[in-house]
């Protein structure tokens, strides 16, 4: 049985597919920290994910990779933690998360910061990133589901702000209220099948949206948008 170290979580488990195995191998832990919790991967569960895959034909090796998702998912929400669809870099240590619904153009923005910005960027975690709040403080951490282009760093960093992205033929960044990114946060983390996730997500959500720093970017494809994404969200001057 293999051991794992995701968000500050260890947990064991036991993949039976290279894909998970390899997806992974990033996340494997050596240490001397306990496990939390052992993660079983059941026949049941793969039905499950099989019927939640809406008539795809996924890999045995992808729907067991879903299974172990929605099993730490599960755990993690009544731990302080939910994992946000977006895309996280790091820059100059601080995290910036950008979240929209799937085609919008996250990774195509995220990969313009890293046009412009170059080694002071690293990607943090293309597609499924851990928020995590640990003391008084919210954290994102990377995690093996990084999304198509296959993005991520074993690494945690502060999150200095969370950002709304939507097309525009022009670039502009405002903050925006936690009323404004409710909805936007709720409908992209995965909504919880019992009550006491539900509240725990919700409190979770509730302290996030009032700690950290929200925007709302409209931009187009041209390295401006970074730019200015950048100056908004971090509240510093860009020098090439």
């Amino acid at each position: 049985m293999a051991r794992y170290k995701i968000a500050d979580i260890v947990f064991s488990a036991s993949p039976k597919t290279e894909y998970t195995k390899s997806l992974c191998e990033n996340y494997l832990y050596f240490g001397d920290e306990k496990e939390e919790v052992c993660f079983s991967i059941s026949e049941d569960d793969l039905k499950r994910e099989r019927s939640y895959s809406s008539g795809q034909a996924f890999s045995d090796g992808v729907i067991e990779s879903l299974a172990l998702y929605r099993k730490f998912l599960e755990y993690a929400i009544n731990h302080n933690a939910l994992i946000l669809h977006c895309s996280a870099l790091s820059m100059d240590d601080k995290g910036y998360l950008f979240t929209a619904p799937s085609g919008t153009g996250k990774s195509t923005h995220a990969k313009l910061w890293r046009d412009i910005f170059k080694d002071r960027v690293v990607m943090i975690n293309d597609d499924k990133p851990v928020i995590r709040l640990i003391g008084n403080e919210f954290y994102v951490y990377g995690t093996p589901w990084n999304g198509k282009h296959r993005l991520d760093s074993n690494i945690r960093v502060k999150i200095n702000g969370i950002c709304h992205l939507k097309r525009g033929k022009e670039n502009s960044i405002k903050s925006i209220t936690p009323k404004d990114m409710l909805m936007v946060l709720i409908n992209q983390t995965l909504r919880p099948e019992t009550e006491e996730m539900a509240n725990n997500l919700f409190t979770l959500l509730d302290k996030l949206l009032l700690k950290v720093p929200l925007f709302e970017l409209y931009c187009n494809i041209s390295k401006e948008a970074a730019i200015v994404a950048y100056e908004g969200m971090s509240g510093e001057k860009y020098e090439d």
